[in-house]
């Protein structure tokens, strides 16, 4: 299994700015992850990121997401979330999942944006 982290840029549609990230994001990965999410965030844009490739996800991770939480709601908009189960099992643990939008598809995700 391939472990190397990855994020990709795939675009956008409506207000909506989609990124796919995978691999690990951990110490070494979420800086740079949450620099490159942060840069997306314009005012009342929604934010899906979809993570059904990530493979571990560190406390660092899972700080970067709450970051971009905090930040997309400060400026109007949302984060959404596609999460594999090695993305979720952190967020549950934490019960962060009750308080993160996620959803069960990327399509899931941006039909919830266009909502």
């Amino acid at each position: 299994m391939d472990d190397t982290y990855s994020l990709e840029a795939a675009g956008s549609r409506g207000n909506a700015v989609l990124f796919r990230v995978s691999g690990r994001v951990d110490a070494r990965s979420s800086a740079q992850f949450l620099e490159h999410c942060l840069e997306a965030c314009a005012p009342r844009a929604n934010l899906v990121v979809n993570m059904a490739e990530v493979t571990f996800l560190s406390s660092s991770g899972v700080g970067a997401l709450m970051v971009l939480s905090e930040r997309t709601l400060s400026q109007g908009g949302r984060l959404r979330l596609v999460l594999s189960s090695a993305a979720r099992a952190p967020l549950r643990l934490l019960n962060l999942d009750r308080f993160l939008h996620i959803d069960a598809s990327e399509d899931a995700a941006l039909a919830a944006c266009e909502a």
